[in-house]
């Protein structure tokens, strides 16, 4: 596709008013996103001067990596709601919109009662210090599982105030959602900034509970203004509206996107807990930092793509398939502008490191250089993909590789591990999961969209 095409195409989505809704919420989005991962990126030099010691760096790092999957645990009710309640807002049935805002809260609040019962019980029982690899000497035992506890409570608190997420993007105001998230980085940002002890788990605990009120303050302010002063004061949960038959198709959906996380979790964010068990907690350091810069692109672009998702629930709706084609081609067309990009950088890795971190940070390694620019070019290609097939609905695609990828990844980490001691087939191994996936993705969603358009043409003909 050339320049010219390109240009046309988005000249003539924007004549749409939704679209021009939608590009507007992008570059807002992309505006304050943007301002979070520079935030993210240039608050490593920070990490390190906090903790001084690389092998509790890592083990932050790691901590953080378990939460991420923690937080995905919503049975993807989420995202269920989001797509539902798209719908229901488009068809403005507020009735409907209650069933399906007071359902969620009561079908995740029972589940999270049950999560933080086992939590509470279970963590006390396992060594942390052999599950992280971490010797005690560094990590004492009673701070690592105090860190971890306040962590696992804090964030179980966010699991039921991050449903207003899922509806603020079904109310087309994603950028609001990045906003919050930039709130969250700033806050332990400052606090790591201004404080120290000389203790390392004393250091530990108060960085897990300013995390913790950093995840949940946000969200809990958000709550209160959409539901008593925004849009949705008509829409307050309440028990009369918990219906039956709505929790049912919420559910059902929601596990649908629960296991596509799941999977999805396992392959791409075990990564640090894989290289600390099986090669050492330090590389995870070496890891962070090559996947910060290499990710920086992708991270961006799925943030742009984050309001596109329910502007596709909502087209899809509406029967607007050749509108779905436009903005795959031209999302597509983008996506590969950029993941040449990620080639470009390897050049000027050594020194934009050196400004970023220091000269004494790390000396590149240009092989794995290549390694990670080859994952960060399949990831922005996945993101696209993953974001139109999630607006549709259809994740089966997802769940199959997916699947597929988690369950070879160890075995076949293992096997490498014992013919060298290079870390970063870990990566290499994701993108080439990565890579056959958006493959087929790719062809399936082009054949799906066709075949609808088609359909419609003949229907009115």
């Amino acid at each position: 596709m050339n320049n010219v095409n390109l240009k046309t195409m988005l000249k003539t989505t924007l004549k749409n008013k939704d679209n021009k809704n939608l590009f507007s919420n992008i570059i807002s989005a992309f505006v304050i996103k943007g301002v979070s991962l520079c935030i993210s990126v240039f608050s490593m030099p920070l990490y390190m001067k906090y903790f001084d010691n690389n092998t509790a760096l890592g083990l932050w790092y790691t901590l953080l990596s378990i939460i991420s999957w923690i937080l995905i645990c919503d049975l993807g009710l989420g995202n269920g709601l989001r797509n539902k309640l798209t719908k229901a807002l488009v068809e403005k049935d507020t009735v409907l919109c209650k069933k399906l805002i007071s359902s969620t809260y009561a079908i995740l609040s029972i589940f999270i009662i049950f999560v933080l019962v086992i939590g509470i019980i279970v963590i006390p029982q396992i060594d942390l210090n052999d599950f992280f690899n971490v010797s005690s000497q560094i990590v004492s035992k009673i701070a690592l599982q105090y860190s971890l506890m306040i962590l696992f409570v804090g964030i179980c608190c966010s699991f039921v105030l991050k449903v207003i997420n899922s509806i603020i993007y079904a109310l087309q105001k994603s950028s609001l959602n990045n906003f919050l998230t930039l709130v969250t980085s700033v806050i332990p940002l400052i606090f790591i900034a201004l404080y120290k002890s000389n203790s390392i788990g004393k250091n530990l605990i108060l960085l897990s509970c300013v995390h913790v009120f950093a995840v949940n303050l946000p969200l809990l302010l958000a709550t209160v203004f959409f539901f008593f002063h925004g849009r949705l004061k008509t829409c307050k949960p309440s028990f009369k509206y918990i219906d039956k038959q709505t929790s049912r198709h919420i559910f059902s959906m929601g596990m649908a996107f629960f296991f596509t996380q799941i999977l999805f979790m396992l392959l791409i964010n075990t990564n640090e807990i894989i290289i600390t068990k099986i090669y050492s907690s330090e590389f995870v350091v070496e890891y962070n930092i090559y996947f910060k810069l290499f990710t920086v692109i992708g991270s961006l672009y799925m943030l742009a793509l984050t309001p596109v998702w329910s502007k596709v629930t909502k087209d899809l709706a509406e029967k607007k398939y050749s509108t779905l084609i436009k903005t795959n081609k031209v999302l597509l067309a983008i996506a590969l502008l950029a993941s040449v990009t990620e080639f470009l950088i390897i050049p000027f890795l050594q020194w934009i490191i050196n400004i970023w971190l220091g000269d004494e940070a790390i000396t590149v390694n240009y092989v794995t250089a290549l390694i990670f620019a080859f994952y960060g070019s399949v990831y922005i290609l996945n993101v696209v993909l993953t974001t139109i097939a999630n607006g549709i609905g259809m994740l089966k695609t997802q769940i199959v590789f997916y699947g597929i990828g988690v369950i070879f990844k160890i075995p076949i980490i293992r096997l490498f591990a014992n013919l060298t001691n290079n870390w970063e087939i870990v990566i290499f191994y994701n993108a080439v999961v990565l890579l056959f996936f958006c493959i087929f993705q790719h062809f399936w969603i082009s054949h799906l969209l066709s075949r609808l358009q088609k359909k419609k043409e003949i229907l009115f003909k």
